[in-house]
């Protein structure tokens, strides 16, 4: 089977949860016998063919739709978003002429996809990973905030092609990552499917961490849906304990409240940042190792998939009790404990609790994260692009 994955996005220096998925579930599905490549733009990498461990990545140069569009706008929409043009996206799939259309994006480029697919005869299919059935409107609304006051001259080309951008409606077939949206749309379309994120447990066997529950470590890019606030905070009742955030930066004035909470608490000498890590890397998986409780405050979360890879090292969780991040930690309640989101006091609790019992969530966390393996997930989404 020919399949074709296409994202806003896939820069192997810049990482995120979305890239995470979509990278591991091609590799499972290559090592099992199908031709895979991924399309996307050339924000954060460049334009052209890259070949990754024998995969294929095309990357072509996004186009914005705003004026006017600065240097400082492209780059700060390259990291979050923008609904950009993607010239010879299109035209690129058609040549191949996949058997699947795997859309892992929304808005302009996941109408490129509807489009092309059906130019092609080939099936689509789209996976909703961003939690939109969670997002509160405050935080939506933020996202909008780089292009407000300009003028968007995209909507005049949209209205002059015709597009009209049902999504995920129009796609063959939905793909979950959050339980919240597979209960949004299963009973709107005949094909669709719930799929949680994967880990290769493989790659963090070797973790070893103490259960002191002195070293919090929070893998995630930087950002307001992560609430990395929650653990500066902490840090000011927490005399003992430091913080270490792992992941790009994708809101950099965030980060800079950060830093300047932290001097106001005199807490930022027990605060760091790692930065972006690439997936799978001995970097990352040092981080887990050298930690020994992970805790993720999001606000709205649709799965976690740094949760699995906190179990699979061996790391008690402590995770809001949010959409399908809640819903994953109640399904293996002995390796996770829970917080009320943006509750200080009910987040200490957790700590505690956590503390507590470290090394019994150690061994349960790792049972947990074997049944999330990549090719199990892998081979349960083909078998949905038969059924479409």
């Amino acid at each position: 089977m020919k399949i074709a994955h296409v994202l806003r996005r896939i820069s192997f220096n810049d990482w995120g949860g979305t890239e995470q998925v979509v990278w591991n579930i091609a590799k499972a599905q290559a090592k099992a016998g199908h031709d895979v490549r991924l399309f996307a733009t050339s924000a954060l990498a460049g334009e052209g063919l890259e070949t990754v461990d024998g995969l294929e990545v095309r990357r072509f140069k996004p186009i914005y739709p705003w004026w006017p569009m600065s240097s400082r706008l492209v780059a700060e929409l390259d990291l979050k978003g923008g609904n950009p043009f993607v010239p010879g996206l299109g035209r690129a799939i058609r040549e191949w002429r996949p058997d699947v259309v795997h859309c892992h994006a929304m808005a302009r480029i996941a109408e490129l996809c509807i489009r092309t697919a059906a130019k092609t005869g080939a099936k689509s299919v789209v996976s909703l990973h961003g939690g939109g059935a969670n997002v509160p409107a405050a935080e939506a609304k933020s996202l909008k905030a780089p292009t407000r006051g300009l003028f968007p001259w995209g909507k005049l080309v949209d209205c002059a092609m015709g597009w009209i951008r049902r999504v995920p409606e129009d796609f063959g077939g939905i793909v979950c990552v959050g339980a919240d949206e597979y209960e949004r749309y299963k009973a709107r379309h005949d094909h669709v499917m719930f799929l949680p994120n994967g880990v290769d447990t493989s790659l963090f066997s070797r973790c070893a961490p103490r259960a002191s529950g002195e070293r919090i470590v929070c893998v995630a890019r930087i950002d307001r849906q992560k609430n990395q606030m929650m653990l500066v905070e902490a840090l000011a009742r927490h005399p003992s304990a430091t913080v270490r955030l792992v992941g790009p930066v994708t809101q950099p004035d965030y980060k800079e409240e950060l830093l300047r909470r932290a001097r106001e608490l005199g807490v930022d000498g027990r605060l760091s940042f790692a930065g972006a890590l690439r997936p799978g890397s001995d970097e990352l998986v040092n981080e887990y190792a050298n930690a020994d409780m992970f805790v993720l405050p999001s606000r709205h979360e649709p799965f976690g998939i740094v949760v699995l890879e906190a179990w699979a090292a061996g790391l008690p969780v402590v995770a809001s009790d949010i959409g399908g991040l809640g819903r994953l930690c109640a399904e293996h309640p002995d390796a996770a404990v829970v917080f009320a989101p943006g509750d200080d006091s009910a987040l200490d609790a957790a700590l505690a609790a956590a503390s507590a019992k470290a090394e019994a969530m150690s061994r349960a966390g790792r049972e947990a994260a074997s049944q999330y393996e990549w090719s199990r997930l892998s081979a349960m989404l083909v078998d949905f692009y038969a059924q479409i």
